[in-house]
């Protein structure tokens, strides 16, 4: 069910940034306070370990792979959002040109769909 609505937001998402990638760069132009911050990363870790949990139950050494590579998304993002690293990171995002996002947003609608087929 959980995993179902994070697919839905996903595909919202990849729609919407394909569709109006300004809008992201504009988003990341504001700088992403605090409180924001740790909203993305409750999502990545209710992600995370929603594919962990689906992931788990399947049969198969391929998806015990994506298991744990989903284990380290999860890791990841909580190192993220509490180093400096988040600064660069924004930083980074906020030179790209708009190609590069409507590429970004075609990435998230392809894997929300995968997310809310699996």
């Amino acid at each position: 069910m959980i995993t179902r609505i994070l697919g839905i937001i996903w595909i919202i998402l990849g729609i919407l940034w394909v569709v109006k990638p300004q809008l992201l760069r504009d988003r990341l132009k504001k700088r992403m306070a605090r409180k924001m911050k740790w909203m993305v990363l409750g999502f990545v870790i209710l992600l995370g370990f929603s594919i962990l949990g689906s992931v788990l139950k399947a049969q198969g050494l391929a998806l015990k792979l994506v298991g744990i590579l989903g284990f380290i998304f999860v890791a990841r993002a909580i190192l993220f959002v509490t180093t400096k690293t988040s600064d660069k990171m924004s930083g980074w995002w906020q030179g790209r040109d708009l190609k590069f996002f409507r590429i970004w947003g075609a990435f998230i609608l392809v894997m929300g769909a995968a997310i809310f087929f699996s």
